[in-house]
């Protein structure tokens, strides 16, 4: 059997920023390419990525292979969902769509086993990426991770930070911009503002700050600002964006 894979907690502690790739084809090869191009950790996004849950398995049992830690992005914020991605293999779970102390409190029950939570056994993957007792081990293994992306939770963000075994938080500002400017300008500085501002108390509260940048220009400031986390573009936006310059580069 592989050795067990380094912990994203310790990938984060040893080296600033963690790049993490941002996977939304559900594809295992592309898993293993981040990999191969020098990536830290990955996202398997099933919010708005094109996969299913036999495909989420597939690219989780392609991050082990890669040596990548990785988070799972549910398509909502639901206990079975949460359980699901960890049973899987993930080592975390960046929850959508969270807006208040409530929401974040249930995304941290879902994600730890009693009696810090109510996560219901059946590590059938997970365990695999432990060495020893997975369920001694898991509630400080696992990532609980919500996502900062609407006014509710910029409104609620400093309870938010206290909330017992809330690890990190993930900022997206394209829906934050969204929630506070009714466009997608995430240059805007009332999003530059709330950036700030999450940064700041993450760091106040000692947990996890993580942010997605569309592109290379948004997210080289993030790196001098300290960021834990970035993740740039999404494997979809990568491969894309590559074809296009193909073209026009031949094609004028």
């Amino acid at each position: 059997m592989p050795a067990p894979l380094k912990s994203l907690r310790a990938s984060i502690a040893g080296k600033k920023p963690t790049l993490m790739a941002w996977v939304t084809y559900g594809v295992p090869i592309i898993v293993e390419q981040m990999g191969e191009a020098g990536y830290d950790a990955v996202l398997i996004d099933s919010q708005h990525g094109l996969g299913h849950h036999a495909d989420l398995v597939n690219c989780l049992t392609a991050a082990r292979a890669a040596r990548l830690p990785a988070l799972v992005r549910p398509l909502t914020p639901d206990a079975g969902l949460i359980g699901a991605a960890l049973d899987a293999g993930a080592q975390g779970v960046v929850s959508p769509l969270v807006e208040n102390v409530g929401d974040v409190e249930a995304c941290v029950r879902a994600g730890s086993y009693p009696p810090r939570g109510a996560r219901s056994w059946g590590p059938y993957r997970g365990r695999f990426l432990i060495d020893g007792d997975y369920l001694e081990q898991a509630n400080d293994w696992v990532i609980n991770c919500v996502q900062i992306e609407t006014r509710g939770a910029m409104d609620n963000l400093d309870d938010i930070l206290k909330v017992d075994g809330l690890d990190m938080v993930l900022v997206g500002p394209n829906d934050l911009a969204l929630a506070l400017t009714g466009a997608r300008d995430i240059r805007k500085p009332e999003v530059v503002e709330a950036c700030n501002e999450i940064l700041k108390e993450t760091q106040e509260h000692s947990v996890i700050a993580a942010i997605f940048a569309n592109d290379i220009d948004y997210a080289k400031p993030l790196i001098a600002a300290g960021w834990d986390v970035i993740s740039v573009g999404t494997d979809m936006g990568l491969l894309g964006g590559a074809a296009a310059d193909v073209v026009k580069a031949l094609k004028g």
